[in-house]
């Protein structure tokens, strides 16, 4: 081995083990919605349970579970909090928050709380939204936000990378909040381990090629480069498509459905990487298929990644956006993504291709990489399919 080899195999073998250590796909968010009509700005502001949980410890009674009055009972201390991390502001003058109750709802990452709150007497231009809520405890949290007046609909994503927004009121039309959706596709990619776990294990052989003796190295950088273009290029383009259509509404899918069916997507993917040989061929479609599946990486991409596209499309759908509103969020959202999984690539790359002649490389990190997002994804299939809530990620 080089002696240069040993912390660059140190590096590939961190980032491999990353995938299944990190917290999972559903990151932390709260949900904002502004409604402003006669001076009076109507607040309806949604955070997840576990999420007040972690700040409070609501569980008073240590049973493992949290209550209605468990919740109700630190509700104060909450919203002491919130008005603290949380401000509106018309201009230079901070606006006063008035409550009006809350309740409890149901989303699809679990339970949430709605607080439903009011600012009276709200003029000027413009409204100015800060937002810094778990912003020490939890640095991946952020809120997505609708803002609502007669003249239509803005949108924005506030959190730790840009933790203010601001709105324009009737008198100087909307603003679409691009570079805060661009900033939430680089998000949802960054805490989408099961995405990145699909990509991975396309991407783990690119730097070989399959022989009638088993894995050989490729012998230069266009032999790597060009199937890694081709694989990226093929997921981007069919979840673009679903991304679009259920965003749109005009394809929907139960979520339980996408998730078990992603996580499906990760082990097929994988397992042709303990296939070294090259596929000869056969009669009959299994052996097509087989030889597809073996052999063709970026198709298993394109198939694959029209679920995928499913399961991106959850952020934008959350919103509650209308067609009309949808193209530029759709896009910069979109834009995030492919360039979350073009750094990720930009990564992994470059390092797989130094190590290719590494027998370390295919007799251990190919194998073993591979081993370990197939447990994780066995994991994530088992717990999607039954609803059971154990897995951490």
């Amino acid at each position: 081995m080089e002696p240069g080899g040993v912390p660059v195999i140190l590096l590939l073998l961190g980032l491999l083990l990353w995938v299944p250590t990190v917290r999972g796909h559903n990151a932390s968010s709260a949900y904002l919605e502004l409604h402003h009509t006669n001076a009076t700005l109507r607040i309806r502001f949604e955070v997840a349970v576990r999420d007040i949980d972690d700040l409070l410890n609501l569980d008073a009674n240590a049973d493992g579970f949290v209550v209605w009055e468990e919740i109700r009972s630190r509700e104060s201390e909450f919203l002491r909090e919130v008005d603290r991390t949380v401000k509106f502001s018309a201009g230079a003058d901070p606006l006063a928050v008035v409550d009006e109750g809350s309740s409890a709802v149901r989303r699809a990452e679990g339970g949430y709380v709605r607080f439903d709150r009011r600012i009276d007497g709200v003029s000027g231009n413009r409204i100015r939204l800060e937002y810094g809520l778990f912003a020490v405890r939890d640095p991946l949290h952020r809120a997505l936000v609708k803002f609502e007046d007669e003249s239509g609909m803005q949108t924005a994503v506030v959190g730790p990378s840009g933790s203010m927004a601001e709105f324009a009121m009737a008198e100087e039309g909307s603003v679409s909040g691009a570079m805060g959706f661009f900033r939430e596709g680089v998000h949802h990619i960054r805490t989408g381990y099961d995405h990145l776990a699909f990509l991975f294990a396309l991407l783990l052989p690119a730097v070989l090629r399959r022989s009638e003796s088993g894995w050989k190295t490729v012998d230069n950088g266009r032999e790597a480069v060009v199937p890694v273009v081709r694989i990226v290029s093929a997921f981007t383009l069919a979840h673009s498509m679903t991304l679009g259509l259920a965003a749109a509404g005009w394809v929907r899918l139960p979520e339980r459905w996408v998730e078990s069916a992603i996580a499906g997507s990760i082990l097929v993917a994988v397992a042709a990487n303990a296939f070294g040989q090259s596929e000869a061929g056969g009669e009959g479609w299994v052996s097509r298929l087989r030889a597809v599946w073996i052999g063709q990486p970026a198709t298993v991409a394109l198939v694959f990644g029209w679920i995928h596209g499913f399961g991106f499309a959850g952020a934008l759908g959350e919103l509650g956006l209308k067609r009309g509103d949808l193209v530029v969020p759709l896009l910069c959202f979109n834009l995030g993504v492919e360039a979350g999984q073009l750094a990720c690539v930009a990564v992994f790359l470059p390092v797989a291709y130094q190590l290719r002649n590494h027998a370390f490389y295919r007799r251990f990190l190919l194998p073993v990489g591979s081993l370990l997002i197939a447990v994780t994804a066995c994991g994530w299939l088992v717990d999607r399919v039954f609803d059971l809530g154990w897995m951490p990620f």
